[in-house]
This record gives structure tokens, sequence and C-alpha cells, in this order.
């Protein structure tokens, strides 16, 4: 079922719309306009996106678009299209609840960008929809992150200084490897800002040629040049009241520069070919991949407009750098590859899970999720295995830094390992039964061996902890070092609880009845001893 709907009468505006949406690998379903006889309810619509030729209201009356406007369901995200609209009337249809506007014909480009943006954001709703534990991206109950799925500390730690500058309306600076999410934690600043119920308004400088990029942020007169035959309105004129994401802001030129210097001072300018200046009230967060220093150093990048970008920066570390959130990005999209390719992969094997947790992800999250289409698209099986990675991925793999032996927590549910890698039930319960705590001991009641149904994560339990105490139930002559001993049974439990988990500390550390601040030291104190 397609999530976009498309009221246009213009067959030919109608074919550009399509092209757009397919380039972005989506389905659109034509319907019909307000104003024709077999127009549907609205509000009954069961796609997310609506697309409207604001022409076809057969009114010029901004009232009457207005009341329009406001009858639509408000979780309906409208991407509105009109020509010779008034800048006061296109700014009175975004606090209607406009998503987005552009005037016709619309530039392919825009429209692509248009898309891109109001399709993003479709996404990001709906991950804030209740979820299974696996796709929890934050403990916070502000809800802050939870379009952004991880839960390792660096992220937690991204989570937590969202929070704290998402009041103000400071401007933030976001750095990081392309690939890492920056336009996502923007959209979390914005949506967990007083400004959320304005628009959040995105440019990639990188994207668009220097000589556009003035006209796409300021906007221009009729007239002002070649080819303006309308006045336009720029993105900070539609960001007013929101926040303005400028993206890859490091490949702005140095004349660009400067004019957004005086924006960040004064909030003020004029358009391309216009003399009036025009006041806006927006809060500004850039984001790049360079070394920005750098650039001003070799005299790249005006070192006054970084220091008024870089008020509040904010690092987002590379993928490698968390590794442990590796499985719950992958689980996330194999559970979105289901949905949107009809995929029938259910999970990874864990012995490929190690490999794709070891490999450094130059690309990102990005390079993961392009990945995991590829491998799900040429899968034979319901697992993915090795036999489904790429060679050059496997050869970079054999020579990286192990993992810590606590990698282990991460692996996939047990009902997700092959059956191959799984002991009998009747081996593991011999397993299980010869090295089995006695009545006295504490572990009797441990919540780690009282799961109850999940045998499969007790037979693994059992294997490990057999072959820990081995050496010493064969009473070797060579004396046992107990404390090591100790060590390595305490390090299998909690790598069992982990993972029964699903590597989420705060119900591992509950069941171990120990508290999380224990847990993590415990853990920092084993994946030192790896080192």
């Amino acid at each position: 079922m397609s999530k976009v709907a498309m009221a246009v009468k213009n067959n030919k505006l109608a074919q550009t719309i399509i092209g757009a949406c397919q380039d972005r690998g989506e389905t659109i379903e034509r319907i019909a306009g307000p104003t024709d006889s077999e127009s549907p309810r609205f509000d009954q619509l069961t796609q997310t996106v609506l697309i409207l030729n604001l022409d076809d209201l057969g009114t010029k009356s901004e009232k009457k678009i207005i009341s329009f406007i406001e009858e639509l369901p408000p979780e309906l995200r409208v991407l509105g299209l009109g020509s010779n609209f008034e800048l006061r009337t296109v700014t009175s249809l975004f606090r209607a609840g406009l998503y987005d506007f552009l005037s016709l014909p619309p530039d392919p480009l825009e429209l692509s960008k248009a898309l891109t943006n109001i399709l993003s954001s479709q996404e990001d709703s709906d991950r804030k929809k209740p979820q299974p534990p696996i796709a929890t991206a934050t403990e916070s109950s502000s809800g802050v992150g939870r379009s952004i799925i991880g839960q390792s500390q660096e992220l937690l730690k991204v989570f937590r200084l969202i929070e704290k500058v998402a009041a103000s309306d400071a401007t933030v600076m976001i750095q990081g490897e392309s690939g890492t999410g920056k336009e996502l934690i923007a959209r979390a600043i914005h949506q967990t800002s007083p400004r959320r119920e304005k628009p959040l308004i995105p440019v990639n400088c990188g994207a668009i040629p220097e000589e556009l990029l003035e006209a796409e942020f300021f906007g221009h007169e009729k007239g002002a040049f070649t080819g303006a035959v309308r006045e336009r309105v720029g993105r900070f004129e539609m960001a007013d009241g929101g926040t303005i994401f400028l993206d890859e802001i490091g490949d702005m030129s140095p004349r660009l520069q400067v004019k957004l210097l005086r924006v960040l001072q004064e909030r003020e300018f004029e358009r391309v070919g216009g003399q009036k200046t025009i006041e806006v009230d927006i809060r500004i967060i850039t984001a790049t991949n360079l070394d920005l220093p750098k650039a001003v150093s070799d005299g790249r990048f005006r070192e006054d407009l970084f220091y008024r970008l870089n008020v509040i920066p904010l690092l987002i570390p590379p993928l490698r750098e968390r590794a442990e959130d590796i499985p719950l990005l992958i689980d996330y999209f194999l559970e979105r590859l289901r949905q949107t390719r009809n995929s029938q992969v259910k999970g990874i094997d864990p012995e490929t899970l190690r490999v794709l947790m070891a490999y450094p992800w130059p690309g990102n999250i990005r390079e993961l999720e392009n990945l995991l289409e590829r491998m799900v698209i040429l899968a034979e099986g319901e697992t993915l295995t090795n036999e489904d990675l790429p060679p050059r991925l496997l050869e970079k793999t054999k020579t990286a830094k192990p993992l810590p032996k606590l990698a282990a927590f991460m692996e996939p549910a047990a009902d997700r390992i092959s059956p191959s890698s799984t002991p009998s039930t009747a081996e593991s319960e011999d397993l299980f039964d010869s090295i089995k705590p006695s009545p006295d001991s504490d572990l009797t009641d441990s919540p780690i061996l009282s799961l109850g149904p999940t045998e499969p994560l007790l037979e693994k339990l059992s294997k490990n902890l057999q072959i820990i105490i081995k050496p010493l139930l064969s009473l070797p002559e060579e004396p046992i070092d107990l404390p090591d001993l100790l060590a390595k049974y305490e390090d299998t439990i909690i790598s069992a609880a982990l993972t029964a988990c699903g590597g989420v500390k705060n119900e591992a550390a509950r069941r171990l009845s120990i508290n999380r601040t224990t847990l993590v030291e415990k853990l920092r104190k084993l994946n030192r001893s790896d080192s």
C-alpha cells in the first residue's frame, strides 16, 4: 500500500510527481481533487502523505484555502503546490498545518528534496509509535532520540546533550562522519524544542550549485535574474518561527559565508534583487563532516563565522566506536525490509553478526543499511550468513581487532540462532545437570537460571559453564586458580543476562539483582581485562 496520495488534475504535473516518487522507490496513488464529484473523504485516507495542487481548489481566497487545510487530519502531512501565492498567504498556510509548499511549476530538484523531507519526517513519526524492545533507542523519558537506534553509552551522551540544548535557541553545530545520522539529530533537537510546532527547513549546502544557493537561502524577486519569472520565497523565510538546518556547511563559498554571518548577527536579510529588509525569528542548526578548524587555518572558512556557528558543538560518534548498537540497527533494518520489500529474512547468523561488529564501517549507518538491503535481496535462505557478505568486507575483518568476549551478549535472540549451532535438548540437559549448583547455592534462585521457557539460552549458559568448570570436575593435579574461575563464571552469567534482555542493561541488572551502575562497572572491568 502506498504511503503517498496525490490530488492533482494536471497530467503533466502528475507525471513529474510520479517520477520523483519512483526515484525514491515510493509508489503513489492518484485520487480525485477536492472539487471533483468523486472527491474522497480526506479524513479517511489510508495514506499518510498528501500532495495537493492548491490551484485545483478553484479559489484564491486565503480564508477558504486556510479553512480547507485546517480541516484536514492533523496527522496527514500535506505538500502544497500553487502558483502566484503571496508570502503572507504561504506563511498562513504553514500555520494552518501545511507541511511544505512549492511554487508551480516545481523544479524537479526542489520537488525531490521536498518529498525526501516529508517522507523522512513521516518515517521518523512512525518510529515514535510503540516499538519492540530491539528498536528502543534511548532510556530517556522525554523521548529524545526515539527515531535514532542505539543504546551505547556514547549515543546516550548525545541524547542527554540534546535534552539540554533543545530548550534554548542556541546555535548548534553537529559534527560527525558521513552517514552517522546528523540530520536525525537535528530533527530530534527541533522536535523536542519549543519550536516543534513550526517548520524545520533543511538545506544541503553541498548539493546546490553555488550560483543558486543564495536564492535558495534568501529567495528572489521577480526579474532578479534571467529565469526569475516570479517572486520566490527562500528557505530562511520558510523557517520563520522554526528551525533551519544547514547541512554540509563547510562547503559554503566565502561570499555566502559573509552573508550568512550577517543573518546570524541581525536575523535579517534581503532577497536576491530586492531592497526590502526581511526579519526572521529562526534557530540555526548546522552540520559538517569536515574538520572546520583546519578549514579555518587554511583560509577556506571564516573564523568569525565558525565561532558564531560553533556555540554548542555536538559530536556524533562513528559506528565503529559503538559496535554494541549494530545488532539493534540490524534488527531494525531487517524489520523495515520485511515490511517494504516483503523480505523473508528473519535473522542473522551469530558468526556473521560478529563479522559485522568487527568491520570498521567507513560509511557508518548508511553503509550498514545499504549492505543489509543488498544481502536481503541476494539471500538464499531465512538467515543471513557469511555467504551473503561481500568478499571485500570479509577481507577487511580478517585483520580487524578481535571483539571483546562480552560482545557475545549482543548476539540475536536465541530463537534466531541456527539449529546447527545449538546443542540438542538431551545433551544440554545432561550438561546442565552435571554442573547445576547445589540447593544451598545463592545461584539457585538466580533470575538467570530461572528464565522459564527460554531453553536455548539455558542450553547455551550450561554449555559455557561446563567448559569453564570442566578442569575442576576432572580433578587435575595442578591447583585451580579460583579467583580466575569465579571471574569467568561471573562473566558467563552476565553475558547470559544481557543476551536474555536484548542488551538492555537496566533489565539485565534487575534480573541479576544488582544496580545498573554496578553492572556497568563490571562490564568495564571485563573489557579492560580483554585488552
